[in-house]
């Protein structure tokens, strides 16, 4: 489920809110992904307030959720 939100993020350029697990204790983030690995073990994430990219480990990643004003709903053409 967790690549799904990744995906969704990288695809439609939207923010997610990701709980990451960082030096023993549980972190909630909003994220926007801006690149997965080839090998989908890991991927790059820009934070609010950041200028700089950072790349987290999928095993970090506990869950994932829509981040808050996003409903998950597909644009109508």
């Amino acid at each position: 489920m967790i690549d799904r939100f990744l995906r969704y993020s990288l695809e439609r350029e939207k923010k997610i809110c990701a709980v990451l697990m960082q030096d023993g204790q549980m972190i909630r983030k909003n994220l926007l992904v801006v690149a997965i690995d080839e090998n989908e073990a890991g991927f790059t994430a820009k934070l609010p307030g950041r200028k700089r990219e950072i790349h987290i480990s999928c095993e970090d990643v506990l869950t994932c959720a829509y981040a808050r004003g996003d409903q998950g709903e597909l644009e109508q053409l």
